[in-house]
């Protein structure tokens, strides 16, 4: 654990709006912008709620219309996803539905591989003809891509799209696009809507069309496509999309579903994992669910991970698991070489500390893990990276940024050096001409300066409250429950320890890379977890009275319920 600079936590007002009758919450809410006690009540009730109004995205009519007309018609509806986990779930959540609605053979889902390359294709548009397919449903893709759209409507396909990628202009001419980025639909369409993923549209879309008669995929005793949201919580998790707006209740129902009722595809999946569906939550859909299923398009077929949301039968669930979890062994790694090669290369680069935007190719690199190496890249060194996969004349990758910086929106203000791009404020793929790599890099360079951003030159944390070690319970833990699922924009309280007392401490993990502290309490003693931390036990031979940065979580194993209380940072108490 490198030094961070931490960040002391907002001031509060003389008298803090009555948010919760603990003050501990009442401080985290009002830190979260939650200053009205019936808005901090609403954030806080977890009771199941109806999907957020369809109507307000725009097109939606048009989309509903026409998914019912072929519902009606008996028409074959080709559906075509990206290959990640929002693509993936989002294609499984929409094949589910129209399946439902219309009989299983006239619903024919696909996805691409990375080696036909993201969105859609003339094969792909080519075969879903050839099996008379009429309504093309193109979804987390295609709000850009005239060119294909154009192909399939030469060859006789309707097509709808459902995307949340950011566009330059109202989409592909004859395509009903079904976007809350639509330009001219920007003041209509709320600016949390914004924050949809792919399978949060097309969640919408189902509700929309489930409203108009339409038999879904079953219910939960609520609206009959209450039994998709596990669907939309994997998507939505794995897409990294702010965890506010519409879709924090839309998650929060999702997980409980996947905790109640696993499809056993997901039960097959936990198991591969080493978790209990009962026990899921946002944490282990992000680090443990997610990464599974994105393995499947990353190292193989995407294929394996929806036919796995697909399947109602144990058996094959366990048979695809099982392909999925020898993938994301392979995928782990992969990313792990990948990363360790593209910090060896910046220290090649003269003067690449200084440098606003990071970029690394090789030819070497496979390109299913060059998002996860961008990823760690930025994270690591406080500043968008690039990582390029270079054949020699073309260089294909991915982008990864940091907050306050809108890549997709700096790639395609550069676009004339690109052959193709497109994604989200904070991630992008791109393709372009190797030799306009360099220049790229220059221009990406003065937008950073252009726009003011303050790039991070050390790690940070930001600190939500200080709490005395008496509150480091179970019953604390169990409090902030109520503040979950965590993710993008609600991320879990971070809170400071002044003084505490390590009694003892010891290496532990099979690696023995990991610290475990003995923290005094009264009598007793509290244990802490610091993970990666072991090689900075020398700091408590010096001074065993530390300041500590701590996140509070329930732990479920065995059917043990404790308190887990984990370590961010620590340096000696002030």
């Amino acid at each position: 654990m490198a030094r961070t600079r931490w960040i002391d936590p907002e001031p509060l007002p003389p008298a803090l709006p009555a948010l919760h009758r603990d003050p501990l919450l009442a401080e985290l809410l009002y830190r979260r912008g939650l200053r009205d006690p019936d808005a901090a009540q609403v954030f806080l009730d977890a009771r199941p709620r109806p999907a957020p109004d369809p109507a307000l995205l725009p097109n939606m009519d048009r989309a509903v219309e026409r998914v019912c007309r072929a519902l009606e018609r008996g028409e074959r509806i080709a559906v075509f996803g990206d290959y990640d986990a929002d693509g993936v779930t989002s294609t499984a959540l929409l094949t589910r539905a129209l399946r439902a609605a219309a009989g299983p053979d006239r619903v024919v889902p696909r996805v691409p591989t990375r080696v036909e390359g993201y969105g859609l294709s003339r094969n792909a548009i080519d075969a879903f003809h050839a099996v008379g397919a009429t309504l093309l449903i193109a979804v987390d893709c295609a709000s850009t891509d005239h060119e294909h759209v154009a192909y399939a409507r030469e060859c006789g396909l309707d097509v709808l799209v459902l995307d949340h990628h950011q566009m330059r202009d109202m989409g592909p001419t004859g395509a009903i696009v079904v976007s809350p980025q639509l330009p001219s639909d920007s003041e209509s369409t709320p600016r949390s809507y914004r924050e949809l993923s792919a399978v949060g549209i097309a969640y919408l879309l189902v509700a929309a069309f489930a409203r108009e008669g339409c038999r879904v995929d079953g219910s939960d005793g609520q609206e009959p496509e209450t039994n998709l949201l596990d669907l939309v919580a994997l998507g939505t998790i794995g897409d990294v999309a702010p965890l506010t707006g519409p879709n924090r209740p839309l998650v929060r129902d999702g997980l409980r579903r996947l905790r109640e009722r696993p499809r056993p595809g997901i039960a097959a999946l936990c198991r591969r994992a080493g978790i209990e569906p009962g026990d899921l939550a946002s944490a282990s859909v992000t680090f443990k669910l997610v990464p599974r299923l994105n393995a499947a398009g990353r190292m193989g077929d995407p294929a394996l991970a929806l036919d796995l949301l697909l399947t109602d039968d144990q058996s094959e669930a366990e048979r695809l698991a099982e392909q999925i979890e020898a993938l994301n062994d392979r995928r782990k790694a992969e990313s792990r070489q990948v990363v360790e090669d593209a910090e060896a290369l910046l220290r090649t680069q003269p003067g690449w500390t200084e440098r606003r935007v990071l970029v690394v190719s090789s030819r070497s690199w496979g390109g299913g893990v060059l998002g996860i190496a961008a990823g760690q890249l930025a994270e690591r060194y406080g500043r968008p990276a690039i990582v390029l996969s270079d054949d020699g004349t073309v260089s294909r990758g991915s982008a990864r940024s940091v907050s306050g910086f809108d890549i997709a929106g700096a790639l395609a203000r550069h676009s004339h050096l690109l052959d193709h791009h497109g994604g989200h404020s904070q991630a992008a793929g791109l393709t372009m001409p190797t030799a306009h790599v360099p220049g790229l890099t220059d221009a990406l360079e003065a937008a950073i300066d252009a726009e003011g951003v303050a790039l991070a030159v050390e790690p940070e944390i930001r600190i939500d409250a200080d709490v005395p070690l008496e509150r480091l319970t179970l019953a604390t833990a169990r409090l902030l429950a109520g503040l979950e699922p965590h993710g993008a924009g609600n991320e879990p309280p971070v809170f400071r320890v002044r003084g505490a007392r390590v009694a003892k401490y010891n290496a532990i993990g099979a690696d023995r890379r990991h610290l475990k502290l003995h923290v005094g309490v009264g009598r007793g003693a509290v244990p802490v977890v610091a993970w990666g931390a072991a090689d900075r036990s020398s700091e408590l031979l010096r001074e065993p009275v530390v300041d500590l940065l701590v996140a509070l979580s329930v732990d479920r194993w065995d059917g043990q319920t404790r308190l887990q209380v984990e370590a961010k940072d620590f340096r000696p108490a002030e």
